[in-house]
């Protein structure tokens, strides 16, 4: 079996659409034969040398372009069939000029959910290609049931097409002792405790103001207390923007921009409590990786947060700072309580595992394999 893969993700920041191949790449190794199977990475920069772990299964095919989206067009599935692969992967988009099965990779569809969380360019551009991607593909594979849920209700795909496969937990996310923690982001960052962190791309959907007017709530009864902001900057930038002028002095919140996931560790075990306020999620890395770190989670109960959650976090609506303000207060002026859900996170952390979702996505491959290359 030879697998094509659009690997350009591969190549960028890290990000949850990147997380998801080398989770999920990492992974197939282990089920693989490189007797007979290839995993072929295709992308148009190289990809880092320490990017995936070693593998005869791994042929790396790189072919620099002008335009990504002709790429994606034309020139990747050209080369998925010069390379004589039998089936190709991708991450939201299917090229119609593919002659061999395609498997997509749909996150979630919240630019259907709620428009509005969206730019308008890549609102049109998303409902263009990403719906026909679906109907066009083999199969979509999903990263929550509550995503296929939604994917099947507005797509109105056949159920049998679309498959979930939760995404796992990346190594490198584990307790560490606070007081090492905490020093290590005021040497690398200069924060001082006490502060909770939320971790995102600054963007609509990602309800930081939320966390934001929570926490200069709770300041009225712990005035140390900070919000940090981790993240790299999205197009919800001006909002926070407008939240600092509208709150005058804001020396409590902090912005570190975008920070490698070798300091996100340390930021997590630093915190006090990690706070996710979003209003959707397809399935929510960042709470996965708070709660391996032994954080005192609080979560919205928007989208997939509830699956993903579980009983490792407490879970209230996304759009009520009042009571996040609550929960913070709770959370720390109530040890005890807190720390049943600090004991209860990484356990259940430890129910999302990669391999996991290579085996649903191989058994996905090998029932595009045995249809015709028209499905779907």
């Amino acid at each position: 079996m030879r697998i094509a893969i659009d690997a350009r993700l591969l190549t960028g920041a890290y990000t949850g659409d990147r997380t998801y191949w080398r989770g999920l790449l990492s992974a197939l190794t282990r089920f693989l034969n490189p007797e007979n199977d290839r995993l072929l990475l295709f992308s148009t920069l190289p990809i880092p040398s320490n990017t995936l772990p070693e593998s005869p299964l791994f042929e790396y095919i790189v072919t620099p372009t002008r335009s990504e989206r002709l790429w994606s067009l034309f020139q990747f599935p050209k080369l998925a069939s010069a390379h004589q692969c039998d089936l190709a992967h991708t991450q939201y988009t299917v090229s119609p000029m593919f002659k061999i099965p395609v498997v997509t990779t749909v996150h979630d569809i919240s630019f259907i959910v709620n428009p509005r969380w969206f730019p308008i360019k890549d609102r049109l551009l998303l409902r263009l290609t990403v719906p026909f991607s679906c109907r066009k593909a083999c199969r979509v594979l999903t990263v929550s049931e509550s995503s296929r849920e939604d994917i099947l209700s507005w797509l109105r795909l056949r159920p049998e097409k679309v498959i979930a496969t939760p995404n796992g937990l990346t190594e490198g996310f584990y307790p560490i002792p606070k007081a090492e923690a905490q020093a290590f982001v005021a040497k690398h960052y200069g924060i001082q405790p006490p502060f909770v962190l939320a971790v995102g791309v600054l963007q609509p959907r990602k309800n930081l103001l939320t966390a934001i007017r929570a926490v200069h709530l709770a300041r009225e009864q712990v005035p140390e207390l900070q919000l940090v902001l981790t993240g790299k900057s999205g197009w919800g930038m001006k909002t926070i923007q407008r939240a600092r002028h509208n709150l005058g002095d804001t020396h409590w919140l902090i912005e570190t921009g975008y920070v490698p996931d070798e300091h996100l560790v340390w930021l997590y075990n630093a915190c006090e409590i990690f706070l996710y306020p979003s209003f959707y999620e397809g399935f929510g890395l960042p709470p996965l990786e708070a709660m391996a770190c032994g954080c005192a989670v609080i979560a919205s109960n928007g989208g997939a947060l509830p699956e993903v959650v579980g009983g490792g976090g407490l879970l209230i609506p996304p759009d009520e700072p009042g009571m996040w303000k609550e929960a913070i207060l709770t959370f720390l002026q109530n040890p005890d309580y807190a720390n049943r859900f600090r004991k209860s996170a990484p356990e259940q952390a430890k129910k999302f595992r990669w391999e996991t979702a290579a085996e649903r996505t191989l058994e996905a491959y090998r029932a595009c394999l045995e249809l015709s290359t028209t499905c779907g």
